[in-house]
């Protein structure tokens, strides 16, 4: 059994990290999680996690967000520095809901949107979130559009079971192999995974 230690920015990303995991199958057990609501937290504690990462696997997923690419953002966090073998960072380009949209099949059939709709290769989109919520919007039925869209005059960008409902599509329709074929970001991480 390999005891990992799993590094998320939000409760999506945990469940993508979990999928992957279920997915790649082998003796994998989650022993400990650390999420926190953006990346600045988990920046402040990377060193803590270089060091934890010599003695337990460290696995660790952040989003690109509006960065260059994700070596600037391991060089940016890295300092430098020479990483353990133990530290598996990876980077969702542009962020996590473009491996959710790479899965078109079962992302179509989530948002009811026609497959065509979905981009061919959602890491190449600027904006992977607002996408996702346009064909919500677009396509999906009243209840789905209730629960991610953002109710008129709210400050939020996203509906109060954004999350939620995000988070069952990946644990019951969503496939990280499928998914691989449209996003290359995706694709490097399961076998680096799967070496665990």
């Amino acid at each position: 059994m390999t005891a990992i230690y799993v590094v998320t920015e939000d409760a999506l990303s945990e469940a993508v990290i979990d999928r992957i995991i279920q997915f790649v199958g082998g003796d994998i057990e989650v022993v400990t999680r650390m999420r926190r609501n953006g990346i600045g937290y988990l920046k402040s504690k990377f060193p803590e996690l270089v060091k934890l990462a010599r003695s337990v696997p460290v696995l660790m997923l952040v989003d690109l967000d509006r960065k260059e690419c994700a070596p600037s953002v391991l060089r940016e966090w890295s300092q430098g520095s020479e990483l353990p073998d133990g530290l598996l960072f990876r980077v969702a380009v542009h962020e996590v809901e473009a491996w959710l949209l790479a899965d078109h099949e079962a992302f179509a059939e989530f948002a009811r949107a026609p497959i065509g709709q979905l981009p061919a290769n959602p890491d190449e989109l600027d904006d992977p979130k607002k996408f996702l919520l346009n064909l919500i919007r677009r396509y999906a039925r009243r209840p789905t559009k209730d629960s991610l869209l953002p109710r008129r005059g709210a400050n939020s960008t996203v509906g109060i079971g954004y999350n939620n409902e995000l988070i069952r599509f990946v644990k019951e329709s969503w496939r990280p192999d499928r998914a691989a074929e449209s996003s290359d970001s995706l694709a490097r991480m399961i076998p680096r995974v799967r070496a665990l």
